[in-house]
């Protein structure tokens, strides 16, 4: 007789085949879907490749600032290339002019009665002139202004032999003189009517850049010379020696020698361009007075045709000629040159300094 009732017996029979079957389906492989798995794998590929990493900050170095581009200028020059254009050249062999974010053409005249036409006619943007130029330009109705001097005192006179035996002013009552620019006329007959002679406009004769030939010649007694020291260099480096009778100490008003003018209405939209302009003229000066035979190795090192023996000899007088600060405006200077032009019957009415120069940084 079992000691198992029936009821019991049963209830464990069931758990037993319970338990069994949970096991067999714990155990048994899971059926997949190959298709569903793959086409998910690819669903996720897709979107990882075209999601974009975060950038980290150590990735790489950031991207350098594009430097700004350079402007352009077109300056014309009012002889050529020569030693009282020092500062530009140096600017521009020093990087100067690249500092202020700028590129200067510089361009020599073909004649050196052009740069103000030219200017006049918008095709250059500056010019190189000379003060009493500007005031007899301006009387005329030419609207030039100046906006820079590059020499702060004169430099014209006239030029002669010194084997011709003239000393003095009075020698030159007679004979030919020649000129090369239009204010020349206004500078020979000033300092020959300080001695008493009246100058007749037969007697000028217009050589353009043959001013020392005309002297190597003898077709002048004399020559106008808008800057005096190159031209006594470059005679005497044809081995003729020269005396010069200078214009502010022979009835003449100081002025300035070298000065940058700019047609009054495009001032506005070339104002700031200038004023770096200037700002790069002033710095390659202060070095050339500061170190003047770097200055001087530099400037024919870059222009060869200036290394001369002549130019050499002529460097520290031109140098020590040249404007240390560019902008700077003596409006005294350009008021007493109007009262004098109007004082020797050359003007009707004296014009306010400002309606001539300017300085740019005002």
């Amino acid at each position: 007789m079992s000691l198992t009732p029936q009821p019991i017996r049963r209830f464990a029979v069931l758990a037993f085949a319970w338990c069994l079957a949970w096991h067999s389906f714990a155990m048994a492989e899971p059926v997949v879907d190959e298709a569903a798995i793959e086409a998910a794998r690819q669903l996720t590929g897709d979107s990882q490749e075209r999601r974009t990493p975060a950038p980290s900050r150590t990735d790489r170095a950031p991207e350098p600032i594009a430097p700004p581009p350079l402007r352009e200028l077109k300056v014309m020059l009012e002889w050529y290339l020569g030693l009282q254009h020092a500062p530009w050249i140096l600017a521009r062999e020093r990087g100067d002019f690249e500092r202020q974010a700028l590129t200067v053409e510089l361009m020599p005249p073909a004649d050196p009665e052009l740069p103000t036409k030219l200017l006049m006619t918008e095709r250059i943007d500056l010019a190189l002139g000379r003060q009493p130029q500007l005031h007899l330009e301006s009387a005329a109705g030419h609207r030039l202004v100046r906006v820079a001097t590059l020499i702060d005192s004169p430099v014209s006179g006239l030029v002669m032999r010194q084997d011709n035996g003239i000393d003095s002013p009075l020698g030159l009552a007679e004979g030919p003189l020649a000129y090369a620019v239009a204010d020349s006329a206004l500078v020979a007959r000033t300092m020959l009517a300080h001695h008493g002679i009246a100058l007749n406009d037969e007697r000028l004769v217009h050589r353009h850049f043959g001013l020392g030939q005309a002297l190597l010649a003898g077709e002048a007694v004399a020559v106008v010379a808008p800057l005096w020291i190159t031209l006594e260099a470059q005679l005497a480096e044809e081995g003729l020696n020269t005396r010069q009778f200078l214009a502010e100490e022979h009835g003449l008003p100081p002025f300035d020698g070298l000065i940058l003018m700019a047609h009054q209405e495009r001032l506005a939209a070339l104002r700031d361009d200038i004023m770096r302009l200037v700002t790069a003229l002033e710095s390659a000066t202060l070095w050339a007075l500061n170190h003047p035979e770097e200055a001087w190795a530099l400037l024919v090192a870059s222009e060869p045709s200036l290394d001369s023996t002549a130019n050499r000899r002529a460097w520290p007088s031109l140098l020590a000629r040249l404007a240390p600060s560019p902008a700077a405006l003596n409006e005294g200077r350009y008021a007493r040159f109007e009262r004098f032009l109007v004082a020797t019957g050359q003007l009707e009415s004296a014009r306010a300094p400002h309606q001539l120069a300017i300085d740019p940084a005002q």
